[in-house]
């Protein structure tokens, strides 16, 4: 018997793309699940209401608070499946087996299941290192366009599947990540590799990222885009990582600022990502 998935899709100010990835859902060969949008718009389209309004394995819910995390989590709060599988809001699925290929792995104590992420169909890789953290949790390794099954330590949050029962025991999504929400998924899935789990990357179930260039996450500029990765990450660290090894997170975050201002001959940026640093130490004490 097939467990039932809730497919949990957030969205914000993408409207008319949004509609086009939920079409892809739709056609999805599986024979039990459902779709959960939660969208952050503050304006919801009449156009996105009406196409939901015409299948009831569509729920949709309105956030008034923009966070990802916090829509994802508000997502699973409302599923009724055994698996949940999150999707951005601008993807293309072309393979009917898609959902199939991610619950097809939940044996053998895996807990969670990332899947490929391309940028076009093309698009592919032979690489056997996917979804790595390395050094620490210093280096992180995606390649998850990759055409190799393996074992991983962390997925795509636009790709990525979860015994709801994992998700709830590991505290879901952890909405301490602000702006573009960077390094959300990879905080979650050390958690449940963390509770004894295995996370598995599946190759099969691909999709294609559209990267629209508006809504969602997206930073204003390159500056702000920085800012949020820089910030993240030393949240990131500082909560997963033991204090004594934070120098190392601290020389690498600043080398990357001063490369990167050098490189671009741009003292603004080395301003911001330093200021990132910093920012990002001083939340982290504040939510102690």
């Amino acid at each position: 018997m097939s467990k039932k998935v809730s497919i949990i899709i957030p969205t914000l100010d993408r409207q008319n793309i949004l509609i086009n990835t939920l079409k892809d859902v739709l056609k999805q060969d599986y024979p039990d699940f459902e779709i959960i949008v939660v969208d952050q718009t503050k304006e919801p389209s009449s156009s996105l209401k009406d196409f939901i309004s015409k299948y009831s394995q569509i729920k949709y819910i309105h956030l008034d608070k923009k966070s990802s995390p916090l829509a994802r989590n508000i997502g699973v709060k409302n599923a009724s499946g055994e698996i949940v599988l999150f999707l951005d809001d601008d993807v293309e699925i072309r393979d009917p087996e898609f959902i199939s290929y991610h619950t097809v792995n939940f044996v053998d104590n895996v807990g969670a299941v990332g899947g490929r992420v391309v940028y076009d169909f093309k698009d592919h890789s032979n690489c056997r290192a996917v979804g790595r953290l390395q050094y620490f949790g210093l280096k992180e390794i995606t390649n998850f366009n990759s055409t190799f099954k393996t074992e991983i330590d962390h997925a795509p949050g636009g790709n990525l599947s979860c015994y709801r029962q994992v998700f709830e025991s590991v505290g879901g999504f952890s909405e301490i990540y602000k702006g573009n929400a960077h390094m959300e998924e990879t905080d979650f899935c050390l958690r449940v590799k963390r509770a004894g789990y295995k996370l598995i990357f599946e190759p099969k179930a691909v999709l294609r990222h559209l990267q629209v260039g508006y809504g969602g996450n997206r930073a204003d500029d390159l500056y702000q885009f920085r800012y949020w990765l820089v910030h993240n990450f030393i949240v990131f660290y500082l909560k997963n990582y033991p204090k004594i090894l934070f120098p190392l997170c601290f020389m690498k975050e600043l080398t990357w600022a001063l490369g990167s201002a050098i490189k671009r001959g741009d003292g603004k940026m080395f301003k911001m990502m330093f200021k990132a640093i910093r920012d990002g130490i001083s939340y982290y004490r504040s939510l102690l």
